[in-house]
């Protein structure tokens, strides 16, 4: 089964931040309902839909600060009143806009996610949430790593709230008052969080109504949804005694409904579209995504709607707001509000159902209301002419005295390892068109083609006095605001990139954005999902450093060579360890760290990971005036098993010409015939497959001197730990492995025994 949507566009508000746009109640009598919205103006407005025209209820002047979380009171007495947060000020705005409450919090950190329940407040900022109770300090915690999102449900007890916090780190954390109760782990990093308060009552209901009927422990529990930054959605349910898990939707698994590998910027799960009395679940991704998934009888997930809209979505919900039935509501970051309507498409574009016939009274409604929306449009056109020619008018008088500038506007980036490319995507959004968006590094970079990427690129040659080394251009296209760049980086160089993003308006500014790129930039984390038997299976060299450095001298040379490191971690008790996992996205290597005061321990199936720490901390610590020591214990048999893992990369590279020639001389052979029906499955697959293996032929010398590189890293720093130095074996080792007759086994040979 699959939904059909109609799209309406709403209004424009300027930049929007994540949960900016809320739904008032449906009050009685009325059968639409109000949205309010806030941007980064500082504006906060409420609107309706009235005979298809929009309708302005309020809308406040411009703040100094942006609008960061808007949300509605959930007390009885609140449910109609609007709660703002600007900077650290909380603000309350009753249903017609005015202004009826004001605290401004102690937080030295803006305030990214507000909730209001009658005098109390819960405030999230970067890494510190606060709870206040009639605008006095209750209750403080700080994270370990930086909260992205946050949601307040009764978990523990029935009748108090419970902050619950996504956290970059992996965690979801809930707290009981100031302290943390229990934390969940996510595959990936936690971005955002929304409790489903509607299904909570609709388990209640079903409860109360079979009492007799066995109830799985989950039905008293807080229904939770997550997203993560790598595109994971998943259910908890929460309650006071242990979290417990529900459907997953992984894009990466070929067994899930699938979905975009984008990060989740916004998800809701409280509105049944389908109508089989059962909410399904809305998904929001950065990359402009918005897909719906139906629950079966087995209460897994099943996408039945995806579309993208080509820009972060930012907030969802539901209401009947343009009509009266339920909808889908967006707000993007540009601040476009959209609604979507379902089973809507089997219409034409006047209303009527297609071939149904009209009478002759509801099409002259139909003509009267197009004429309505006519008229509106001209009238509107006719006001913006007039603005803009006021405002160049007072331009041209002050352009005289005064020099043009523009102001800083947010863009909206990440910079984000692919998995399965082992490649950076530096993705950059803007509230406007972009003219042209430049990247400098100070490491070498290789800039790949990304698919569908309409921008065109001009490599330059960086200047060595600056240093430099790696520039290039992208012109975007005309009326784009959002790019994606892909990046190829090599370990053991740390450095940064920046981007400098330059808009089409006038006058003409530029915005700058700079991204770190640590020595060991292609290992992300892994939560030990391989555990202890993977560990034991391979290989596994170690390196143990000791001396007197301080347990934050050593999570500070962590954090500088790997990502995904907390910023903030207490030290274990005395005997206690800090361990981390790691995978390398390129070979598949693990790394494993411990670390406490005076002693750290790295463990790897690579050596390589072992020699840039090894180099980094021995550097680190002699700019300390620390004494470390070193020891070192090599696994047989780890040269074979690291052959192993980089064998299929270098002969998939190697066959890429092949299968090209042989695309093309099937390409001739159908065009001879007029049909494909003697070729085999492989066959046609390589035909449906063409665009990327010419595409992937493009970069195949760049990737083969990368791979050849990575094992040149392996080949020397092994050698090196066994005290034995191969550097002049290097030019001979890239011969052996571009000759015809390469092969694993000659491979294993020449990374083992360090002779070509």
């Amino acid at each position: 089964m699959s939904l059909s949507f109609s799209r309406t566009d709403i209004t424009q508000t300027s930049q929007a931040e994540r949960g900016t746009m809320t739904v008032f109640p449906l009050t009685k009598g009325k059968r639409q309902q109000k949205l309010a919205l806030g941007d980064g103006d500082g504006v906060i407005q409420t609107i309706g839909v009235k005979n298809d025209e929009r309708v302005s209820v309020f809308k406040t002047n411009p703040g100094p600060t942006p609008v960061s979380s808007l949300v509605l009171g959930q007390a009885r007495t609140q449910t109609d009143k609007l709660f703002a947060s600007c900077g650290n000020v909380v603000k309350g705005v009753n249903k017609k806009g005015k202004e009826f409450f004001k605290f401004t919090t102690n937080l030295t950190e803006p305030i990214a996610k507000l909730h209001v329940d009658n005098v109390t407040i819960w405030a999230a900022g970067e890494y510190v949430t606060n709870q206040y109770v009639n605008c006095e300090d209750a209750h403080y915690y700080a994270a370990d790593d930086k909260v992205n999102d946050m949601a307040v449900a009764p978990v523990i007890i029935p009748d108090e709230k419970n902050p619950i916090l996504a956290c970059a780190d992996r965690f979801i954390r809930v707290l009981q008052g100031g302290e943390l109760f229990y934390e969940v782990a996510t595959p990936g990093a936690c971005t955002v969080v929304e409790h489903c308060a509607a299904n909570d009552t609709n388990r209640a209901k079903e409860a109360e109504a079979n009492p007799g009927m066995k109830m799985d422990k989950r039905a008293k529990a807080r229904e939770v949804l997550y997203g993560t930054e790598q595109g994971v959605v998943g259910q908890l349910f929460l309650d006071g005694e242990k979290p417990r898990r529900g459907w997953v939707i992984d894009p990466s698994s070929s067994s899930t409904t699938g979905g975009s590998r984008a990060g989740v910027s916004a998800l809701h799960g409280d509105c049944d579209l389908t109508g089989d009395g059962v909410n399904d679940v809305v998904v929001g991704r950065d990359d402009g995504s918005l897909e719906v998934y139906t629950l079966d009888e087995n209460g897994q997930p099943r996408k039945v709607f995806e579309k993208n809209l080509g820009e972060s979505i930012q907030t969802l919900a539901s209401g009947r707001v343009t009509t009266g039935f339920n909808e889908i509501l967006v707000h993007t970051f540009s601040g476009k509000v959209i609604a979507f309507r379902p089973g809507a498409d089997d219409r034409t574009i006047d209303g009527f159902a297609m071939g149904e016939q009209p009478t002759e009274h509801q099409m002259k409604m139909a003509d009267d209301l197009a004429n309505r929306r006519a008229d509106q449009l001209r009238a509107e056109i006719e006001s913006l002419k007039a603005d803009v020619k006021q405002a160049r008018a007072l331009y041209g008088n002050k352009a005289e005295n005064l020099v043009a500038a523009g102001g800083a506007q947010r863009v909206l980036d990440k910079f984000q390892l692919d998995p399965d490319t082992a490649c950076y995507r530096l993705t950059l959004e803007a509230p406007y068109p972009m003219f042209s968006v430049s990247v400098a590094s100070t490491v070498p970079l290789d800039l790949l083609d990304v698919e569908n990427d309409e921008a065109m690129c001009a490599r330059s040659e960086p200047d060595v006095t600056s240093g430099m080394a790696a520039l290039a251009t992208y012109r975007m296209q005309e009326g784009k605001s959002r790019v994606e760049i892909r990046l190829r980086v090599i370990e053991g160089r740390a450095g940064s990139a920046r981007a400098f993003i330059v808009p089409s308006t006038q006058p003409k500014t530029c915005a700058e954005k700079t991204y770190e790129i640590k020595s060991l930039c292609l290992h992300r984390r892994s939560l030990n999902r391989h555990g202890d038997e993977a560990l034991a299976a391979r290989p596994m060299n170690a390196m143990r450093i000791s001396g007197n450095f301080s347990f934050d001298d050593v999570h500070a040379w962590i954090s500088r060579c790997l990502n995904e490191i907390p910023n903030r971690v207490d030290a274990p008790p005395p005997g206690g360890e800090i361990v981390y996992d790691f995978e390398s996205a390129l070979m598949g290597t693990l790394l494993r760290v411990s670390a406490q005061e005076g002693d750290a321990t790295f463990w790897s199936d690579s050596v390589t990971p072992l020699a840039l720490l090894k180099e980094f901390i021995g550097r680190e610590a002699t700019n300390l005036k620390l004494q470390v020591r070193f020891n070192f214990d090599l696994a047989d048999g780890t040269p074979g098993h690291f052959a192993r893992l980089l064998h299929p990369k270098l002969h998939d590279n190697r066959e890429l010409t092949t299968r090209a020639r042989i695309v093309e001389a099937l390409k001739e052979i159908k065009q001879q015939e007029e049909t494909d029906e003697f070729f085999d499955d492989d066959q046609k697959e390589m035909l449906r497959d063409e665009a990327a293996i010419k595409s992937r032929l493009k970069e195949q010398p760049r990737e083969l001197d990368y791979l050849i590189g990575v094992a040149k890293d392996f080949f020397v720093d092994w050698h090196r730990f066994k005290g034995v130095n191969v550097k002049h074996l290097l030019p001979a080792l890239d011969s052996a492995l571009r000759a015809k007759d390469y092969s694993l086994e000659r491979l294993s040979d020449i990374l083992e025994s360090g002779s070509v």
